[in-house]
């Protein structure tokens, strides 16, 4: 990775059985660096259907919150402000739907506007508090608000959901070392180097 680029400016996901990595440019392979084209079409009797949400249910005639969200991801990079609205109407029909949270909480940060994003990251934790990648925006977020407390409690949060969330550890480590605390900076720098030698 470049030397100029924070972990904060990443998103990593899951590819069907594979990490992909997403930044300003795009999403790529986490292992071979490959560029990734997000298609999630399949063949049906020769036309091209989306697939829908597992855990969508079916509702009213009209958009649902999988086609908002899916809208979003399609305009992020050439519209920020109609993928903004297009997340946020996901959440209008499904407000529990945590993938649309994150991403319009992340364009918000990006677009600089982290007391926004605290919002939309504290009303989606009304919804669920069992995914790890809430707290941790949620705490990026509050770090940009510059409230070093609640940031590293987030990422806590976050940790023991998923104790090998390795940019975690190492954001945990940034905070306290700003918080003057070096030595729980340095137990969560040693399990960020011990989880980076692991994979």
């Amino acid at each position: 990775m470049p030397d100029e680029l924070p972990l904060t400016g990443l998103r990593i996901t899951a590819v069907g059985a594979d990490v992909a990595v997403r930044d300003r440019s795009g999403s790529w392979h986490a292992d071979s660096g490959q560029l990734l084209m997000d298609f999630e079409v399949t063949d049906v009797e020769g036309t091209v259907s989306f697939l829908r949400s597992a855990t969508q249910a079916d509702g009213p005639t009209g958009p649902t919150a999988f086609d908002w969200f899916k809208k979003g991801l399609a305009l992020e990079k050439s519209d920020p402000s109609a993928a903004e609205e297009a997340y946020r109407q996901a959440l209008a029909v499904e407000p529990s739907f945590p993938d649309a949270s994150l991403n319009l909480g992340a364009l918000l940060c990006e677009r600089a506007r982290p007391a926004e994003a605290i919002e939309i990251y504290e009303e989606a934790l009304l919804h669920t508090t069992t995914e790890p990648r809430l707290y941790f925006n949620y705490a990026i977020a509050l770090e940009d608000e510059k409230r070093l407390p609640d940031a590293l409690a987030a990422y806590e949060e976050a940790l023991a959901l998923e104790a090998t969330f390795a940019d975690a550890h190492y954001n945990a480590g940034v905070v306290l070392e700003k918080l003057g605390d070096a030595q729980g900076a340095l137990r969560h720098f040693s399990a960020y180097r011990r989880l980076g030698q692991a994979t």
